[in-house]
């Protein structure tokens, strides 16, 4: 059977992932599994061509005492999705965008939020798309990239020449 690919879409997932950063001033660490999703949005172009924009996130809390710090980054790509095939639901995609990090810092019930920084980001990913009447489940796979340079925190550099990659396995809903 052909797949509905007609239209405007819309997809939203979640999963987990792994980050790893590396910068000028960072010891090699491993890098650290947190949770991990996405909102996307588009138009096809053709049955085999998607055009569109997809919003990832990935996020790990630490729990320091008696404060929790949530890092996050971001990224935010145009991207296209190619399907090979008009009847199979097999797709890669790329684009490319601006990539985000942030902090959130929670103790005694208040929270502060400390934008670090923003900087060039891509993504490319591959997943299928399972036939669910007029929805699909879909899993994915994803790598994202963002060189942010420095990072700031409150006007103070923090670490020079960061780099933030994330490989993430989700499981996603996409309309129609």
């Amino acid at each position: 059977q052909t797949a509905s690919r007609e239209g405007f879409w819309f997809g939203i997932g979640g999963g987990a992932g792994r980050a790893e950063v590396t910068c000028d001033d960072c010891d090699d660490e491993d890098g650290e599994t947190g949770g991990s999703g996405y909102v996307k949005a588009g138009w096809t172009l053709t049955p085999r061509l998607l055009v569109g924009g997809e919003l990832n996130v990935w996020t790990r809390r630490e729990d320091l005492g008696d404060t929790d710090a949530w890092l996050t980054m971001y990224n935010a790509s145009a991207t296209l999705t190619f399907y090979p095939s008009t009847v199979a639901g097999f797709f890669v995609k790329g684009g490319a965008g601006v990539a985000y990090l942030d902090t959130d810092v929670e103790r005694r019930g208040s929270t502060i939020t400390i934008d670090l920084g923003s900087g060039p980001g891509f993504l490319v990913g591959a997943g299928y798309d399972i036939r669910l009447g007029r929805v699909a489940l879909t899993p994915a796979v994803n790598y994202w990239r963002g060189h942010m340079g420095e990072i700031e925190g409150r006007g103070v550099a923090v670490a020079s020449g960061w780099k933030q990659s994330i490989v993430d396995v989700t499981i996603g809903v996409t309309f129609p």
